[in-house]
């Protein structure tokens, strides 16, 4: 355990081979050192590979990560990151992702879930407070990632009978067949980078699926609910999260982008794009936008839904 708040004080490890999982150490001292997230998968994947693996190898290690603020109100915290060695650098890789999987993940009680090893048959991962179950995927693998979802929902609703809230990160057919570049999906978020969905797919896991009712830690609720509000109030002030990320979205860097020359095209073969006024976030808020939506706990909402 931790005598810091925000933090679960576990890490659970998971051996795909065996179906065995554990407690993997993580001291007070590493929060300290790596605070959490990105930093902290970089240590763990530090200590557990020697440069050496293949990102499709049983050795290869998947950590999948929260930081102190995940599943607070903190205002755009409610991120985790996936990390491993990508099929498509063969170097350490990390991405991040605004789904829902790190807020249940805290939820069922841990900061981090280490992975490792490979499932026998295909399969998703259940973890519910301290209880670890793999089941195997059945129809469930071949599923795209909405599909995999509703069908996940649907088992865990009729085995209890009611409404489960709980948090995913699933892959498609893009990441069953080892795609490079295959996300992992949660919600309708993507941790998109490195093709994490196609490690995924080499372990044989189909879905990890998070939940639970532990409570986390405030040190001083009123403070920090006082500094959210405030924190809150700066974004919408600000001219990029209040203004032009809100009514134009991510899009709206466009034009800055191209005008810098900056515009990844062809692979960055370029950094401009002749007919990037079609794609600007101007074009698409005219033309498409049908609702602004965002990542959990974010006050910015500079997603969208579009035509």
């Amino acid at each position: 355990m931790t005598q810091y708040d925000g933090y679960m004080g576990k890490v659970l490890m998971l051996d795909l081979s065996t179906g065995e999982s554990s407690e993997y150490p993580w001291a007070d001292r590493d929060r300290e050192l790596y605070i959490g997230a990105k930093g902290m998968a970089s240590k763990i994947l530090f200590d557990n590979l020697t440069g050496n693996e293949d990102a499709f190898s049983e050795e290869n290690v998947i950590v999948v990560s929260t930081g102190p603020l995940t599943s607070t109100s903190a205002p755009s915290s409610n991120r985790f990151n996936i990390s491993t060695i990508s099929p498509l650098t063969k170097i350490s890789t990390s991405s991040n992702c605004g789904g829902n999987f790190g807020y249940y993940l805290k939820q069922a009680g841990f900061d981090a879930l280490v992975i490792k090893g490979k499932c026998s048959e295909p399969s998703w991962v259940e973890i519910y407070n301290d209880s670890v179950t793999v089941h195997k995927a059945g129809d469930i693998w071949g599923k795209k990632v909405s599909e995999t979802q509703e069908a996940i929902q649907e088992i865990l609703d009729s085995r209890r009978g009611c409404r489960i809230k709980c948090g995913m990160a699933v892959i498609g057919p893009a990441g069953e067949n080892l795609v490079k570049y295959a996300a992992v999906i949660s919600g309708e978020r993507a941790a998109g980078r490195a093709g994490v969905g196609a490690v995924f797919g080499s372990k044989n896991l189909k879905a990890l699926v998070a939940g639970g009712n532990r409570v986390i830690k405030i040190r001083n609720p009123e403070k920090f609910k006082a500094h959210n509000i405030a924190w809150t109030d700066n974004l919408r002030k600000h001219p990029l999260t209040g203004n032009q990320l809100p009514k134009i979205g991510t899009a709206g860097l466009v034009s800055s982008m191209q005008v810098r020359g900056i515009l990844s095209t062809r692979n960055f073969a370029k950094g401009q794009y002749d007919e990037f006024e079609k794609v600007s976030g101007e074009a698409l808020a005219e033309n498409c936008n049908v609702a602004n939506i965002g990542c959990m706990s974010c006050p910015i909402r500079c997603s969208r839904r579009v035509t």
